[in-house]
């Protein structure tokens, strides 16, 4: 009896699946930008200390990671925006050899500035620093949830318009929705990156620094396909 009343319920479920794909639609796609300004900025920057043994590496490294952190506190940026990772230590091997040419010391600390009108003085102090590296710079927003959601629904709008706009040239309307799928816009990030980059070099070191800090907006884009049925 158990097999007989599933296969009826698979059979009822091809039936009505069958009849749904015979409904004629009408499938468009459509989208929203929405822009906010910018309430933090991310950066994050490298410690890497060399010595003719480990415990010389490993003293730089620390002296250095806390005149950082000191620069950063004085800087308005309080201790819950800083983030220090595990400093890795080891030998430096020479290429194609078992020698060893030095030993070091690295680690990343992850910042968060909040005040983005010091940008530029805690940028040009970490250069002054020493820092072996500083990585890309990202820039978010508070809000940037609630815009999603609002990009979201002006572009689920944008597809009924331009449906209802398509369908009036054939003198038909729409209906119903029966699918609606968001696309994942991996082009457009949440998070702006590199504004105004240019490279530098200090001390032999490749870092990236900016010029000219101007973080501009935000962008938020959202994109969804929608098949309404045809009246």
């Amino acid at each position: 009896m158990k097999f007989v009343i599933s296969i009826s319920l698979l059979l009822s479920s091809f039936f009505i699946t069958a009849q749904s794909l015979d409904v004629p639609l009408i499938t468009v796609q459509g989208s929203a930008v929405l822009f906010t300004n910018p309430d933090e900025v991310l950066l994050s920057l490298v410690i890497y200390k060399k010595g003719e043994n480990l415990s010389e590496a490993r003293t730089a490294y620390q002296i250095q990671s806390k005149e950082v952190i000191s620069f950063l506190k004085s800087q308005g940026v309080s201790d819950q925006y800083i983030q220090t990772q595990y400093a890795t230590s080891g030998p430096k091997r020479k290429r194609n050899s078992n020698d060893i040419e030095y030993y070091y010391s690295r680690q990343n600390i992850n910042v968060c500035i909040r005040d983005l009108s010091k940008f530029d003085d805690i940028l040009n102090g970490l250069v002054d620093l020493d820092i072996h590296e500083l990585g890309k710079v990202s820039f978010r927003a508070d809000n940037i949830a609630d815009k999603r959601q609002e990009a979201l629904k002006l572009a689920i709008r944008n597809a009924k318009q331009k449906a209802e706009m398509l369908v009036n040239e054939i003198g038909q309307t729409i209906g119903k929705a029966v699918i609606i799928n968001e696309i994942q816009n991996k082009s457009t990030s949440h998070n702006a990156e590199n504004y105004g980059a240019s490279s530098s070099v200090v001390n032999g070191t490749s870092i990236t620094t900016t010029q000219g800090f101007a973080p501009g907006q935000l962008e938020v884009k959202s994109i969804v396909n929608v098949s309404f049925e045809l009246d």
